[in-house]
């Protein structure tokens, strides 16, 4: 009994020391990429992020916003092979599921003590071009997942599958799929229409625009589509106040990016010196106040250029 007994001591020290070795060994390269590929899969950012060295401020900030709002991320990920480069550093070629088509995915890792980090080409690239359907108006903004990037731009992002939408969203509709992975660059070309609020902001910016033109100033304001024959009453101009009857309503144009604001109504009052030297002023109405000009995105919002 004493012998068993002893025995049975040594048995059970062998299995905690074996235990407390594969439960407090390194990781191995494999062990990190498949840490990484389960963090694709299940749009683990966390995880992600703890095994990347950071990027410039812009391009992390994509890579985390656009990964947020992923459609979709990567199924059935497996390793195919794994070739060792030089002692701390190893490059993984797997494959996965990404939007239901099977698709490589390469990258590397590199060891600084007992910690992986992904290193190499890991992130995938993906340019989108948008054009608003039947003109030649570029949109300079477009949102993949929940990341607004510039569009006709290659964008850094991670391998997924991503809902791609114009900015600003509640101005333009039309929506797409971006299925990536960084075997290739992905290129797409997203076609949008205005959506019924495109409108209401125009005329939104422009009320303040024409509001602005209407305050009381010395000379007549330019871009304003104002002409006032003061020159025909007064020798000389001191100030001019006006009165809005009627700001002008706006028509967007899309088949040449342009619009045209018009009917509105103002009246403006000179007052000066007139031609027998007295001091006086008139006041001229119209009925046709007019803006035009031409419109566009950028930076997620509605641009109006008057002309």
């Amino acid at each position: 009994m004493v012998i068993g007994i002893v025995v049975g001591a040594v048995a059970l020290v062998a299995v905690a020391v074996a235990a407390w070795w594969f439960g407090f060994r390194p990781p191995t390269a494999q062990d990190a990429a498949g840490t990484y590929l389960r963090a694709l899969e299940t749009g683990d950012l966390a995880a992600i992020q703890a095994m990347r060295a950071p990027l410039d401020e812009e391009t992390d900030r994509i890579i985390e916003e656009s990964f947020a709002g992923a459609t979709s991320y990567l199924v059935d990920a497996r390793i195919e092979e794994m070739r060792e480069r030089k002692a701390d550093l190893v490059s993984v070629h797997a494959t996965a599921e990404v939007d239901g088509t099977r698709r490589d995915l390469l990258f590397d890792l590199r060891r600084s003590g007992d910690r992986w980090s992904l290193a190499g080409d890991y992130l995938a690239s993906a340019t989108v071009e948008v054009v608003l359907a039947g003109s030649d108006v570029a949109v300079g903004d477009v949102r993949i997942g929940g990341a607004l990037v510039g569009a006709g731009t290659a964008t850094p992002l991670l391998p997924a599958v991503y809902p791609v939408t114009a900015g600003p969203r509640e101005l333009l509709s039309g929506t797409s799929t971006l299925a990536v992975s960084n075997d290739r660059a992905e290129q797409l070309a997203l076609e949008v229409t205005l959506s019924p609020d495109a409108a209401a902001s125009a005329q939104e910016q422009l009320n303040a625009y024409a509001s602005a033109c209407a305050e009381a100033a010395e000379t007549v304001p330019e871009n304003c589509g104002l002409v006032i024959p003061w020159a025909a009453d007064l020798a000389r101009l001191e100030r001019i106040a006006f009165r809005v009857e009627r700001l002008p309503s706006i028509t967007l144009l899309p088949e040449n990016g342009s619009f045209a604001a018009t009917e509105g109504v103002i009246v403006a009052t000179a007052h000066g010196t007139g031609h027998d030297g007295r001091d006086g002023f008139f006041t001229y109405r119209t009925d046709q106040w007019a803006l035009r000009g031409a419109f566009g995105f950028d930076d997620g919002i509605m641009v109006l250029t008057v002309r």
